[in-house]
């Protein structure tokens, strides 16, 4: 027998059972001038018969969890843990490849001697320490790593927290106990150097960076996201600037730390304004005038002419140390000048033990800060250029080199953003290009780096400033991202004025709480809405968003998004039995539904939860779900559930919901209620 639904499906009943429902719907694509008629023609499914028609292997679908075995350690996995292996010994094409590294790797070289020097001043170090930290870490980085493009080495940020450290602990007695604690009954007094501070700090980074590898953690990355991050070095960079102020200026002024350091630094500026060192601010901002001079007009031209980029930070310190080499302009004018520096690779000298876990809780946000900082720049490049990075292989990569150079006088090592954009500008490859820089520095560190002892530091410092001008920019960005999101707006707000006003590490943690608070509340928030079906289709849309849409006459179709949990199951019981409730606030649900221009209410007989949009329930969450399926029953309501996933599902198939039919879609609810149901459909 034929039975027709008066919605252009026609069905044959065998023994009281529908099969094979004839359905055609025609869909206007678009502006096109005809119409693309989609015919389908299946059986109503439930999921259950779904499952069995369709599923591989037996009929009857055994949902069972299973351990997974543990595999065998191979040879061939050495690969994954060394991944050099297979780039450098298997792929590499040195006949294509060598040269464009070489190139890159020479460039970056370059760059790392200004930067180097610059950044370690800001890790409160000898300049020297900022040549080490682009040699032997950067070789380990490179041999791990999977990035082919960052340049890792010293990064303003990353030193100038650590030099926040270095400045607390170093050359100053301070208690010990014997464990490594501060303070409590049988202490030890200690003095440590600077460079014994900052390696201590570096091997606690390489430890914890280690550690979040074991514990597979690569995932942290994603909690700091582009917006914090851009506020967070934003503000960072405030701090950098500060710092370099009493260098530009060629005054003495006391550090500070806590809460409005910033305000407090720049307040005492002022107040010494009378000894500032004119000479000094002369060649602070001959040196500014002539950088910016070049990155604003001469670069891109330059650039544009030559393969190469034109060294102007090296060829200002190089002008510098002759300068001050050959004049007496230093002690004539009282100019602070770089002093005496180390000839050589360093020794090979273990950091204080009995320091690391004084050290513990900045290493902590150090270590994440450099990652993060990392993962961004190797991200960036992985995307453009379609090749894959593990997270987690690069936090090993940064732990071990972290751990090899803090015992060979390196401060905690990060991806730089400038040298990595230029290492990728230039034709950089592969991670050879790092390999042959770190090569370059070394005869650097042995036969030429003493040679720039007649340097002034207020050229460095301004070399410093200079090379954050588009990190303290980024101010700018602010403006971008109220306009396109509030929510990303009061994050990056928020993490650059407390980095700002409070402390770095302080304002990374509001930051993450911030966004996290976010997440949150989006979490808890729950999106319940009635759908209707578009005529002559099977689409169902939310009633209210698309007006033509139509509610099925005596079914009630809610769809929920987002999750399920104890945060707000109650948020979402409330929002069901609103949107099934009568006008007088009984739960005995109307349909309205449009039918030729009229409106007519039918009462609803079955309600059918649209969970294509569920995709996480917990324990509270199906117990809730569970009172309101029974509270419909009671009602006289039939219930199903259509459009859920797998995981859901599995979470559903309990006694507690043995009353309810699962289907793969909308429409075979909706088709299976109306055959339930032929008063309905009539």
């Amino acid at each position: 027998m034929d039975v027709d639904d008066n919605n252009g499906a026609t069905y044959k009943e065998q023994d009281g059972h529908r099969d094979r429902p004839d359905v055609r719907y025609n869909r206007v694509m678009g502006k096109m001038s005809g119409s693309v008629v989609i015919n389908v023609k299946r059986p109503i499914y439930q999921l259950d018969d779904l499952n069995e028609a369709y599923a591989n292997g037996d009929a009857d679908v055994v949902v069972t969890t299973k351990r997974k075995k543990v595999a065998k350690l191979k040879w061939s996995d050495a690969k994954s843990v060394v991944p050099a292996i297979d780039w450098l010994f298997t792929n590499y094409k040195w006949s294509e490849d060598f040269f464009k590294d070489f190139v890159a790797g020479f460039t970056v070289a370059v760059l790392n001697i200004p930067q180097g020097m610059a950044y370690a001043m800001l890790g409160n170090v000898e300049p020297t320490v900022g040549l080490y930290m682009a040699i032997l870490p950067v070789i380990v980085y490179s041999l791990l790593g999977t990035s082919k493009h960052v340049s890792m080495g010293s990064f303003s940020v990353v030193c100038l927290m650590s030099g926040k450290v270095v400045n607390t602990y170093a050359n100053g007695n301070f208690n010990l106990h014997h464990d490594g604690h501060a303070e409590p009954t049988t202490t030890t007094t200690a003095i440590y150097s600077p460079i014994e501070v900052a390696t201590a700090v570096t091997l606690m980074v390489g430890l914890i960076q280690i550690l979040m590898y074991v514990f597979r953690l690569g995932v942290v990355c994603t909690i700091l996201s582009e917006t914090l991050v851009s506020g967070f070095t934003a503000g960072a960079g405030v701090h950098v600037v500060t710092s370099q102020m009493k260098e530009l200026l060629g005054i003495q002024i006391g550090r500070h730390s806590g809460m409005f350091q910033v305000v407090l630094t720049f307040s005492e500026i002022v107040n010494h304004i009378c000894n500032v060192n004119l000479a000094t601010v002369l060649v602070s901002c001959t040196t500014i005038s002539l950088l910016l001079s070049y990155n604003l007009y001469l670069k891109a031209i330059i650039n544009k002419r030559s393969i190469i980029p034109i060294p102007i930070e090296l060829i200002t310190i190089v002008i510098g140390t002759t300068m001050f080499q050959f004049t007496t302009f230093s002690k004539d004018y009282n100019i602070k000048l770089i002093g005496e520096i180390d000839r050589g690779l360093p020794d090979f000298k273990p950091p204080p033990v009995n320091l690391l876990m004084n050290v513990i809780s900045e290493s902590v946000i150090i270590a994440i800060v450099a990652y993060s900082v990392t993962m961004s720049m190797a991200l960036l490049f992985s995307e453009k250029l379609k090749y894959s990075i593990d997270t987690n292989q690069e936090l090993l990569a940064q732990g071990i080199g972290n751990v090899f150079g803090s015992f060979f006088s390196c401060l905690p090592f990060s991806a730089s953003l400038s040298r990595s954009a230029t290492q990728y500008s230039v034709g950089g490859k592969t991670q050879m290009a790092s390999i042959v820089s770190a090569g370059l520095l070394v005869a650097v560190v042995l036969w030429i780096g003493h040679l720039f002892q007649p340097l002034p530091r207020c050229v460095l410092a301004s070399i410093t400033i200079v090379a954050l001008k588009d990190i303290l920019l980024q101010v700018r960005d602010v403006v971008h991202v109220w306009r396109t999101s509030k929510t990303d707006a009061i994050i990056w707000i928020t993490t650059y004025a407390t980095v700002v006003l409070v402390e770095i590490d302080v304002g990374l943690l509001a930051g993450v709480v911030v966004s996290l608070f976010f997440v949150f509340s989006r979490g808890i928030g729950t999106g319940v809405s009635v759908l209707g079906r578009i005529p002559d289709t099977d689409l169902y849309v939310d009633a209210k968003r698309y007006q033509r849409a139509i509610e099925v006459p005596g079914v009630r179709i809610v769809h929920y998004s987002g999750s399920l949990n104890v945060t707000n199951r109650h948020v979402f019981k409330e929002k069901v039995y609103k949107v099934l409730a009568r006008y007088d606030g009984e739960l005995a649900p109307i349909t309205i539904s449009i039918n030729n221009g009229k409106e007519t209410v039918v009462k609803t007989r079955c309600v059918i939860f649209d969970l294509s949009g569920m995709h996480y329930v917990d324990t509270s969450g199906l117990s809730v779900f569970a009172q309101v399926v029974d509270k419909l029953n009671a009602a006289g309501l039939t219930v199903h559930v259509a459009a859920l996933s797998g995981t859901i599902y599995e979470c559903l198939q309990s006694p507690g919901f043995g009353s309810l039919h699962f289907f793969p879609s909308v429409h075979d609810a909706v088709e299976y209620c109306k055959a339930q149901d032929n008063s309905c459909c009539s």
